[in-house]
């Protein structure tokens, strides 16, 4: 008898296995394009974050811009890569995006007050700063950026503001490294970007900005800091006249307290300076003479109770000759500042004053050397020669700074000048006297006081400091510094960057856009891609 439901059961079998071998394809295929799309996913987040390493430690970031703007200088990157050894850190009072609002408020200034309309981009101040990191994670030590909000959180930098001793503002850059704790503060900030006034056919903008953050990390990291007793009084009252004003806090904040040099103001007549306090004192161009108690008190002050290890820096004022009293301390250290100014001839005059002439570094064994700069003139404005005595006893007196052959005399009491009298006359001088400290002949171990005379408080002047494009004063002034006071740590000079006009370049907010698309969407599309094809696969 034949089964009917045979073929029925057959077909019904053959459907149920269809079915599972479709169904086995599906679940293959399914889970194939699960695999590679987690794979995917998997390759796109490692290249993400291989690529967000590479770039903390290698440039990968193409500065295309005329004036490379968004680079550092070679003494920069030299000095985070090969010297810094410590772990800095840096706090940013505000967002980077209020770089663009600080850089429209600047432009805005020029153009309603000058009616000039510049570029002044602070917003390339993240990008440098994160340059700063990079370069300094290739080496020994690191730097850390990070941005707070001080309406925010204003507990952030407490711990910075007890260490500083003053508040902390809005727009600042606390630079920090253990117990070391140094502020670019709003006026810092805005003088990262100045006008190159030396340019006299047109406006262009400078950044300065380098040389002030590279200054600061130096100086928060600098195992010996020279302490400097800076004399700005006498007996209560300016020890200089007013026209030297600018050229003494030139010296003091632009050359000294920028470079590792941590100055205290003092009343040289009033303050006890023969404490252990002091590295070095600064006497910037006196204008009265000083009385026999402060005489002593230098003497002493150089002696250190026959250790020595200190130094004084005099700066004179040629316009001031009455001073018996200090010509005496001078000449005791067989050095001798000469009555009127020296002059040059035209071709070493600065532009069209005769009164400002240019000079050039001497180097000695006792000194140091110090490179002359042809493509930078070392300006001496009103500058008188300091001369060398001969005399028999224990000073090591040499040239440092010296004008060139052309140089002649120049009487202002009497307006002459002996223009058939020219040479070479020194207008920087170091006196030192030493003692030995280690009785072992084998070591000659020596411990040293030296007296620096520069003949015009001019050379200091902010403008001859900050263009260095321009002037050598400020890398010749320092070298010497460094060399007397035997400065462990490194300073360097870095030169100002002329900004072009107008560059093609990203704004932060577009780099911000371009790592949000780099880093979010590309994975996010591949990821809704493969999700796509998966699905299609399992509905087929």
């Amino acid at each position: 008898m034949y089964n009917m439901s045979k073929p029925i059961a057959d077909e019904k079998n053959n459907t149920e296995q269809s079915k599972k071998k479709k169904d086995l394809r599906r679940f293959k295929y399914g889970s194939a394009a699960v695999v590679i799309t987690v794979l995917v996913i998997v390759i796109v987040v490692i290249f993400n974050l291989i690529a967000a390493y590479l770039v903390k430690r290698t440039p990968m970031k193409l500065d295309l811009t005329g004036d490379k703007r968004y680079e550092l200088s070679d003494e920069t990157i030299n000095y985070l890569k090969n010297d810094l050894s410590q772990d800095v850190e840096m706090i940013v009072t505000c967002s980077k995006e209020d770089f663009e609002s600080i850089s429209s408020e600047m432009e805005f200034m020029y153009l309603y007050y000058y009616g000039l309309q510049l570029d002044i981009p602070y917003d390339m101040l993240p990008i440098i700063l994160e340059k700063y990191e990079m370069y300094a994670n290739q080496g020994k030590g690191s730097i850390t950026v990070r941005y707070v909000d001080l309406e925010k959180d204003p507990q952030a930098v407490a711990k910075y503001t007890e260490i500083y001793g003053s508040e902390i503002e809005e727009r600042s850059i606390i630079v920090s490294s253990g117990d070391r704790v140094r502020v670019i503060d709003q006026t810092g900030m805005g003088s990262m970007i100045t006008a190159d006034s030396s340019n006299q056919t047109s406006i262009s903008m400078v950044f300065a900005g380098e040389s002030t953050i590279t200054s600061e990390i130096m100086n928060v990291t600098d195992a010996n800091p020279i302490r400097v007793a800076f004399a700005s009084k006498l007996n209560s009252t300016d020890i200089y006249n007013t026209s030297y004003a600018d050229a003494a806090s030139g010296l003091r904040d632009k050359l000294l307290s920028k470079n590792g040099y941590f100055c205290t103001d003092v009343d040289i007549a009033l303050d006890d300076i023969s404490t252990a306090d002091y590295d070095m004192i600064v006497i910037p161009m006196p204008s009265r003479d000083f009385d026999e108690k402060i005489i002593e008190k230098l003497s002493s002050f150089l002696y250190n109770d026959g250790m020595y290890d200190r130094d004084v820096v005099f700066i004179s004022d040629p316009l001031t000759t009455n001073l018996p009293n200090i010509y005496e301390f001078l000449a005791d250290w067989s050095i001798e500042l000469q009555s009127g100014y020296v002059l040059s001839d035209s071709e070493k005059y600065m532009g069209n004053d005769p009164f400002t002439i240019q000079a050039k570094p001497v180097s000695s064994d006792e000194t140091g050397t110090i490179e002359e700069d042809n493509s930078r003139a070392f300006a001496a404005p009103y500058v008188q020669e300091v001369k060398i005595l001969d005399r028999n006893n224990e000073n090591i007196t040499n040239p440092v700074l010296s004008t060139y052959d052309t140089a002649f005399s120049y009487e202002f009491a009497t307006n002459k000048a002996d223009t058939n009298d020219t040479a070479e006359r020194n207008i920087g001088v170091i006196s030192k006297r030493e003692i030995q400290t280690d009785t072992n002949i084998e070591s000659l171990a020596y411990a040293d006081s030296n007296l620096l005379v520069l003949g015009s408080g001019r050379m200091t002047e902010a403008q001859l400091l900050d263009y260095t494009n321009l002037y050598s004063n400020a890398n010749v002034l320092l070298t010497i510094l460094n060399n007397m006071t035997k400065k462990e740590t490194n300073t360097v000079i870095i030169p100002e960057k002329a900004l072009q006009s107008a560059v093609i370049a990203p704004s932060a907010n577009q780099n911000k856009v371009i790592k949000i698309f780099v880093i979010v969407v590309i994975p996010a599309v591949v990821a809704v891609i493969g999700l796509v094809v998966l699905l299609r696969r399992r509905n087929r």
